[in-house]
């Protein structure tokens, strides 16, 4: 098991037997309930990480309609913007688990833990061994997504940006190896 740990903002990536483990902590101003709306209901994934419809049960469906703008990295098409995934755990204001990518080995936790006036918010996602060639991919989608995390918590749509995801993807990928 290998370990690489790149800056708070970053995240970190962790090698496990069958894949990865990417983890990012943030820090934020606000409630855990604040921070649980906008990781739970569709006006607030909307704001930063995707258009949703959300059955908060587990085994409920949790679909993810992406809206950036058209790229050569992801086309605007629904098969490439549109992923069905489960919702595994559902316990309000603490933890919130599911999958990712349309694929069962690939789960996503999201820990919320009261810290003073706000709230520590760890992303932890299993990534499966078979996405290697995508690790930077989703590191720099997350990294990127998460950067409007303080914009959904005030109900602000944050805009996506090519450019920083590209930046952030190029610097990821220098760090694996080839």
């Amino acid at each position: 098991m290998t370990e690489t740990f790149a800056d708070a903002d970053r995240g970190a990536i962790r090698t496990l037997d069958d894949g990865w483990e990417l983890r990012f902590e943030r820090r934020l101003r606000h409630s855990p309930e604040r921070v649980w709306a906008a990781l739970t209901t569709p006006e607030g994934l909307a704001c930063w990480l995707a258009d949703a419809k959300i059955d908060p049960t587990p085994g409920g469906e949790m679909v993810l309609r992406f809206t950036q703008p058209d790229h050569p990295a992801s086309p605007d098409t629904d098969e490439n913007r549109t992923q069905t995934n489960e919702v595994l755990v559902f316990e309000p204001f603490t933890r919130f688990e599911h999958t990712f990518g349309s694929a069962e080995d690939s789960i996503v936790s999201w820990r919320l833990t009261p810290d003073g006036d706000g709230t520590h918010l760890t992303l932890i996602h299993r990534v499966p061994g078979r996405w290697q060639g995508a690790r930077a991919n989703v590191l720099s989608g997350w990294q990127t997504h998460m950067e409007g995390l303080e914009d959904a918590i005030h109900g602000v749509r944050h805009p996506w940006s090519w450019d920083r995801w590209t930046a952030l993807r190029d610097a990821w990928a220098g760090e694996f190896p080839a």
